[in-house]
């Protein structure tokens, strides 16, 4: 089925599980989903730089940069377009995610490469996402048949909308930022972890969170980032040190299973932030979720919210959050941890100006796309009573 409005791909089931929670706003929160917000975000190592640091940085190469006006440690980043590309040149696929990044003015990587037409070493080339959609073009550095190497395959110069190339600035190579949406930043806020304490991080990777902890924390406390990918776990060894965090303890597990594989873990606070349907992300140039893939998503979390229920101390604080929209992975997790785990749901200590309340659950925070200029987001503040 497509959205009328933005030609979207989403199957029917749920089309009807967002419509439960959108009703007639629905066609306008897909809409927003397809472009990407008009500012977009990334947080400031406070520990490495600061924020007039890296708005100066940008500004001089002449990029609207300003600080957020509520978070300290954020800068928000203008995004120009939208603009039409010149379809000429054969055309690489992207695979979608990469894709999505070049949308926005990334370069295409390798591993971001699903197949090609014939191409030699510049060429200019059309760049496409799987379903023929063209995000963008630019000069290839790579022959047609290539294959088993990193590195840039496309130098991206035309692209449907334009940030700066942020990874590649010499910010972030020296730490100083962080590329994190508002929510995401918002998130750590919410937790509001202490110096001294003992934090977990129950699904770390790619590691945005668990390094923001620790910068709030000024490194004066422990952090244990749990991941059960290795090859998540290493990319997020990487960027630890990349952002020069000392007091990251990354650990591969299971964190369904903590309070039995970890028996002696007691923690301060936990961050429960699980795999989702990502309904939320932005630009989405597509939809591959279905509602079984939503209701599954939805029985997992709650797996993530039993254990962290049994390693938080009495008194502690557990913050629950997900990149989606649906009621089943927000508030029926929200509902859950009250009712079967006796968590005390809880007033936020920070809130944005343009953050809405939860469906039902005015303590929680919720991120529409169609009224806030961000991604969706849903966020959730627990106090273990007993």
């Amino acid at each position: 089925m497509e959205c009328k409005i933005c030609g979207k791909h989403y199957s029917e089931g749920l089309l009807e599980l967002l419509s439960e929670v959108y009703g007639p706003r629905l066609q306008g929160v897909l809409e927003r989903l397809s472009a990407p917000p008009s500012r977009y975000a990334v947080r400031v190592n406070t520990l490495r730089g600061s924020v007039d640091e890296v708005v100066s940085y940008f500004r001089a190469i002449g990029v609207d940069c300003m600080a957020h006006e509520q978070i300290g440690e954020a800068a928000m980043i203008s995004v120009e377009g939208p603009f039409k590309i010149d379809p000429s040149g054969n055309s690489i696929t992207a695979k979608k995610h990469a894709a999505e990044s070049v949308m926005l003015g990334s370069n295409l990587y390798m591993p971001g490469i699903m197949r090609m037409q014939r191409v030699k070493v510049g060429d200019t080339v059309r760049i496409e996402d799987p379903r023929g959609h063209l995000v963008g073009s630019g000069i290839s550095n790579i022959h047609s048949g290539l294959r088993g190497v990193n590195g840039i395959a496309v130098s991206t110069s035309q692209s449907i909308y334009r940030l700066p190339p942020i990874r590649e600035t010499t910010l972030f190579s020296e730490g100083k930022i962080q590329e994190q949406s508002l929510p995401a930043i918002i998130t750590s806020r919410v937790l509001d972890p202490q110096p001294g304490e003992t934090i977990v991080d129950m699904c770390a990777a790619p590691g945005g969170k668990a390094t923001h902890i620790a910068q709030l924390q000024r490194e004066r406390g422990r952090v244990f980032a749990f991941e059960h990918s290795p090859r998540r776990a290493a990319r997020m060894i990487e960027e630890i040190k990349r952002l020069g965090i000392r007091s990251i303890l990354v650990e591969r597990a299971d964190s369904r299973y903590l309070d039995r594989d970890r028996p002696t873990l007691m923690a301060d606070r936990v961050l429960v932030d699980p795999p989702c349907t990502a309904l939320g992300v932005r630009p989405k140039l597509y939809e591959e979720a279905t509602a079984a893939e939503v209701f599954s998503s939805a029985v997992f979390q709650k797996q993530f919210l039993r254990a962290a229920a049994r390693i938080v101390k009495p008194g502690g604080v557990i913050v629950y959050a997900t990149c989606t929209l649906t009621i089943q992975e927000n508030e029926g997790a929200v509902r859950f941890a009250v009712e079967e785990l006796g968590l005390e749901l809880e007033e936020p200590p920070i809130k944005l100006n343009a953050a809405g309340e939860g469906i039902g659950l005015k303590e929680c925070i919720r991120f529409d796309p169609d009224v806030s200029e961000t991604p969706g987001y849903f966020i959730a503040r627990f106090r273990r009573t007993r």
